[in-house]
């Protein structure tokens, strides 16, 4: 995708999403027939029918999820050209990173950082990597482009063992202990080359600013958790832009779970129908409506059993339960209602990966306009991350 093709599809991103924004603005979680199914009642039905199995082929595949929502909308075709970006080339996944530049860095993490090296152009700068952690993908392009690289981090313990791991792999790296969203942060940007591997919301958008700000030389950025933002709704950076999201419609374009494993899929259902119990419980006892968001639950709460989750989760906000409950057939609603959630949440999905593209190209004009020549493109398979996308520009 060239870089003066960027505003035209952000446009007709958004005139998409705009115009079908009833699919995708309502959660089932929350409202148990959003307006959509009474005017597309055959898709409503074909939804609740589908089998477990069809659920996560689904799910996993966004071109499979578009062309499903395509039979019964066919306007929505549109939407996977609109995604497709280019593909750059990665290491198959599997291959890990040798030798000392690997040490303290998990398998996964590894291949991620891979790839993402791999994507990065020659890198002629000094290198600032923001939210660094321990410095993993610091210490890679250090050891690869022969750039001193100054590591940012808010966690003094990470940048210490980092600092050690940097001195044992023999690269030339530094840690600073900083808070990226801190207003003197950017100065660390001026005259550097930027790299970020899935910093969220708000610490993305920071780094943004500053390297407009500071005129630094580059940044290769893959955003990730766009709904981690102090803001309660999202405005776009563009004057063109006119989607503003709330923090749960921000939360959309990252629900892919394409990398969970088996295990991670059963604890994630068991959660959302027992959350959705005790929306129904706390709906009887104190006339809550199902709308109403709480605070997330620590997941070792699972394995306290049904009832004292409830009962815990209740106490914490404020709920009054009696003594004696039909436990058994309020987790079985609960069941009931995570099913149907699972299955007509297909139909807002198909809206998950054009709102995260609609995102990224928000940010890639956002550079644009401050002189900045920009890529988007997927520095790796989805099957290693789905948070993929790469926002790289120069000046």
């Amino acid at each position: 995708m060239r870089a003066m093709d960027h505003l035209a599809r952000y446009l007709a991103l958004q005139d998409l999403l705009s115009r079908h924004q009833a699919f995708w603005r309502p959660a089932p979680f929350h409202i148990e027939r959003p307006a959509w199914c009474a005017a597309y009642p055959e898709w409503t039905q074909a939804a609740l029918q589908l089998d477990d199995a069809e659920v996560e082929r689904l799910n996993a595949d966004n071109a499979a999820l578009i062309d499903w929502a395509g039979a019964f909308a066919p306007e929505l075709r549109a939407l996977q050209t609109l995604i497709e970006l280019p593909r750059l080339e990665w290491p198959a996944d599997g291959e890990a990173i040798a030798g000392r530049l690997a040490w303290g860095m998990p398998g996964r993490k590894q291949v991620q950082a891979e790839a993402f090296a791999e994507a990065v152009d020659a890198i002629e700068h000094p290198i600032l990597e923001w939210c660094a952690g321990k410095g993993h993908l610091g210490r890679l392009l250090a050891a690869r482009s022969r750039q001193p690289v100054l590591s940012l981090d808010i966690d003094a313990t990470l940048c210490r063992e980092g600092k050690l791991l940097a001195e044992r792999a023999q690269v030339e790296q530094r840690f600073v202990c900083a808070d990226a969203l801190a207003a003197d942060a950017a100065i660390h940007l001026a005259g550097r080359h930027a790299v970020a591997l899935h910093a969220c919301g708000d610490l993305h958008l920071a780094l943004l600013r500053g390297v407009v700000g500071q005129q630094a030389a580059a940044v290769d950025l893959s955003p990730c958790c766009y709904y981690r933002t102090q803001d309660t709704v999202y405005r776009p950076l563009n004057p063109e832009g006119t989607l503003h999201l709330s923090r749960d419609e921000l939360h959309l374009p990252v629900t892919d779970t394409a990398t969970a494993g088996a295990r991670d899929r059963r604890l994630r259902d068991r959660a959302m129908a027992w959350k959705l119990a005790f929306v129904k419980l706390r709906e009887d006892l104190a006339n809550v409506p199902s709308t109403r968001t709480f605070k997330p639950v620590p997941s070792s709460w699972l394995a306290l059993g049904f009832e004292t989750w409830c009962r815990r989760l209740a106490e914490r906000e404020g709920v009054d339960v009696p003594a004696h409950h039909d436990w058994a057939a309020l987790e079985a609603h609960g069941w009931q209602r995570q099913r149907a959630v699972m299955r007509l949440s297909l139909v807002r999905h198909v809206f998950r990966r054009p709102l995260e593209v609609w995102l990224a190209l928000d940010r890639a004009l956002y550079l644009e306009r401050a002189g900045y020549r920009v890529r988007l493109a997927e520095f790796c398979g989805r099957a290693l991350t789905p948070r993929n996308l790469l926002i790289s520009a120069r000046r």
